[in-house]
């Protein structure tokens, strides 16, 4: 009855309800404007999109982005120091963080598939409070921009040391700034991307040629207790694996750009069409969406633990473990001893492009969500002008604050495991905020249908409790225990 109830929603293309409140959200989100009173009023069919090879990746964005601001500090400065001080003994917790965080995720792009709106409309409907704590975050998040910029100017000065690192690190987010308000980031990223295959590629060569025997490293998939020593960087592999889970917003609010799913939907709806949805059009649109997710996310996975057994193969026996403006040179010791000097450089530009674009990523990202907040806290401040504001303010704010850790704390690796804590202690309100974005915003027939099941519910729940334990865990030993 309930998918007979779902064709029969499509076919009839019955219009779903969009109150003011949702429009004047939609509004803000700056998906869509207000209806074009010159704009002819029309019936529109909205086909299934297909689910070939060429239609999933037209349909990857959300996902690869949401991945992308994860390869970077957690891969290439927790996973080799890791692997290099501890050996095999925390590779079972990059397993564990993927598991653990997947349907925070998940449900934060299925949120704005299914409503065809920001989750943080969701956010905001449980009081202001969140928005209020996704600020501070914001606010917060500085050290882990600034560690990303300092573990990216570790790299540039391994390769070009005739600028001091802490310079190289400014350069990276001022320039990360320029490149963002000249709207030059398309023909970064397309280079950034190249870039990162590049290194993920050179990464999983170097593991089949320096791997040891399976037997040795998959029987530490079974978690046990952190060896003495390694609490803060345990804690802060959880925190920044498989990234921060302030990127669920992000990735929703990419998902809103990227219109996909009831966002096109709506967009139509509120511009005064009549819209019929084909009686796969959601069906399909979710099955991309979770491509999209699956894909980035096993890859992501997969290679923040090669990069942990690498490092542990590489550069356990030699003692040497990634720290201070040494950090790039220390790490590309795993590949130019597998390969030979010449793989230098190709390192080098494949690390620098893995960090710049996750610092490209937390600037845009995070500045969106500071913006939505604000607007919704303070909404005649929602404008474009004001917004426009908003959102490179932050910006300038995380520029000058970012500046003064890199030279109050000018430690690339410890720097990125105390943001990575902090993210640690974070995640379990907003895990807990988007499972109840979702419980409770889907209300008709038609959004209930495409609920999460039970399993995922319970999935998500345990989640939840597991980052609670670990932070009050993590927190005890570090400073108590």
């Amino acid at each position: 009855m309930g998918r007979d109830r779902f064709n029969a929603h499509c076919r009839e293309g019955q219009e779903l309800s969009i109150s003011s409140t949702n429009n004047a959200a939609i509004a803000a989100d700056g998906a869509f404007g207000a209806a074009d009173s010159g704009v002819a009023k029309k019936e529109i069919r909205l086909e299934a999109p297909g689910t070939g090879f060429m239609d999933t990746w037209k349909a990857m964005g959300p996902g690869i982005a949401a991945a992308m601001t994860g390869i970077g500090a957690s891969h290439i400065m927790h996973a080799p120091t890791a692997g290099a001080r501890f050996g095999y003994d925390l590779l079972w917790v990059i397993l564990a963080a993927y598991i653990i965080k997947y349907c925070a995720f998940e449900f934060a792009h299925r949120y704005t598939m299914v409503k065809g709106e920001t989750i943080i409309n969701a956010y905001h409907r449980v009081g202001t409070w969140p928005l209020w704590f996704m600020i501070f975050q914001g606010l917060a998040n500085t050290v882990g921009i600034a560690g990303r910029a300092l573990g990216c100017a570790a790299l540039m000065w391994a390769a070009f040391p005739f600028m001091p690192m802490e310079a190289w690190a400014v350069t990276i987010l001022v320039g990360t700034v320029v490149i963002l308000w000249l709207g030059s980031y398309s023909a970064v990223e397309g280079i950034c991307k190249l870039l990162i295959i590049i290194f993920a590629v050179s990464c999983f060569v170097a593991f089949a040629l320096q791997a040891p025997p399976p037997a040795e490293y998959l029987s530490r998939l079974l978690p046990t207790l952190p060896p003495v020593g390694a609490m803060l960087l345990f804690g802060a592999m959880f925190g920044y694996f498989p990234t921060t889970l302030e990127v669920a917003p992000m990735q929703s609010n990419w998902a809103v750009d990227k219109k996909a799913g009831m966002v096109k939907v709506n967009e139509m709806r509120a511009q005064g069409h009549t819209v019929h949805m084909d009686p796969d059009y959601m069906k399909k649109s979710l099955i991309l969406f979770k491509r999209d997710m699956n894909i980035s996310y096993i890859i992501s996975m997969l290679s923040g633990m090669i990069f942990l057994i690498v490092g542990a193969a590489v550069l356990n026996p030699m003692g040497l473990v990634p720290k201070g403006s040494e950090m790039g040179t220390t790490i590309a010791r795993i590949y130019t001893d597998t390969f030979g000097a010449w793989i230098f450089p190709v390192i080098i530009a494949g690390g620098v492009a893995a960090l710049f674009s996750t610092v490209f990523t937390y600037f845009d990202g995070q500045a969106r969500i500071f913006e939505e907040c604000v607007v919704r806290l303070k909404k005649d401040w929602d404008n474009p002008r004001m917004r426009k504001l908003l959102y490179r303010g932050m910006q300038v704010l995380w520029l000058v604050a970012g500046i003064a850790v890199v030279f109050g704390l000018p430690e690339p690796i410890f720097v990125v495991q105390v943001a990575s804590v902090m993210a640690l202690v974070f995640s379990p309100v907003l895990f807990w905020l988007t499972i109840k974005a979702v419980k409770d915003n889907f209300t008709s027939d038609f959004e209930r249908e495409l609920l999460p099941t039970k399993f995922q519910f319970a999935w998500a729940w345990a989640g939840t409790g597991s980052l609670v334990l670990l932070t009050l865990y993590v927190l005890y030993y570090q400073f108590l225990g």
